[in-house]
């Protein structure tokens, strides 16, 4: 079965007017490991720049446009605890594009953001997501860089996406949440046109495509044979691939096909950023990539823009 979903050429988005209030940012001079890097590429923060999403999604459908989007991996975590109302918050105003959470539903079905399976790294709590209620995880607050709770608490998935609406597209990683209601809370919150759907299999965004044909997804193609098959499959606005078939073919195809090519920045290039050489950044951009996600993405943002790949321009 082939499923083919519609390219979006309107975009109508609601802005939401109010502001989160958000606990103290934590001291850029803290240097402290999250997926092996520190803080330290945080030092100068960007002032806000907060950037429409009509402007967003203009560049996203035009894969053939010289605007680099840039992705927010568990938002602004780095500079606020992942997957938390104030990281999404910071990703906003330092004008990001794409904001990556992670979607889990607890034991009596609240959808809620952590990329784990159970909340022991996260959280001063303990259990799996899936074996806890939403009460039960009320009463635990996410870890900061510095070891403390400072009021940060876990958020749902709707509190994340009414955050988001008019402001910021989301990339959904769906990674232990029902599709029916998943599709369900995006449309109630007015999201759909800024909401993708990514997963690393076929058979939920299949599901999600069922109940709404004309929602974005994003499959992650893990060598060139199923590339083509996704392309075929799917004909989506951008595809996941990985540094180990990052070729020029590969490129070729997915622009060719109207797609954006979605690469992960979060090893090497991130690791080498942090300690001030951006050039890998650069690197990926030559060869084509041009969604790139990041656990710097301020950091990225000032590199991005330095070199004109942020206006619309190639220098």
């Amino acid at each position: 079965m082939q499923i083919k979903r519609g390219r979006r050429s309107s975009f109508n988005s609601q802005a939401l007017r109010r502001r989160l209030l958000i606990a103290p940012m934590l001291p850029a001079a803290i240097s402290v490991l999250l997926l092996g890097i520190s803080f330290s590429g945080c030092k100068r923060a960007a002032p806000p720049v907060h950037k429409p999403l009509k402007e967003i999604l203009t560049d996203f459908h035009d894969p053939s446009g010289r605007h680099i989007l840039i992705a927010a991996h568990r938002a602004m975590h780095t500079r606020y605890p992942e997957n938390s109302l104030a990281a999404i918050q910071d990703a906003i105003d330092h004008g990001i594009d794409i904001v990556e959470i992670d979607v889990r539903t607890t034991r009596d079905g609240k959808m809620i953001l952590m990329h784990d399976s159970n909340i022991e790294r996260t959280t001063d709590g303990r259990g799996k997501v899936s074996g806890l209620t939403w009460q039960q995880l009320q009463q635990y607050r996410l870890k900061t860089g510095r070891n403390d709770t400072a009021g940060y608490r876990i958020p749902t998935l709707r509190e994340a996406l009414t955050l988001a609406r008019g402001k910021i597209m989301v990339d959904l990683d769906i990674k232990g949440a029902y599709v029916k209601p998943l599709v369900a809370m995006v449309q109630r919150t007015g999201t759909a046109r800024q909401a993708i759907f990514f997963d690393a299999g076929t058979a939920v965004l299949d599901s999600v495509l069922l109940l709404d044909s004309t929602l974005l997804i994003m499959p992650r193609a893990h060598d060139t044979i199923e590339l083509h098959k996704l392309l075929q499959h799917y004909d989506p606005p951008v595809v996941h691939i990985d540094n180990s078939f990052f070729t020029p073919d590969v490129v070729a195809a997915i622009r060719n096909d109207g797609a954006r090519v979605w690469i992960n920045a979060l090893y090497s290039p991130d690791v080498l950023a942090a300690a001030g050489i951006k050039t890998g950044y650069g690197k990926l951009v030559k060869k084509g990539a041009n969604i790139l996600q990041t656990n710097h993405p301020a950091l990225m943002n000032r590199y991005l823009t330095k070199k004109g790949w942020r206006q619309g321009r190639n220098e």
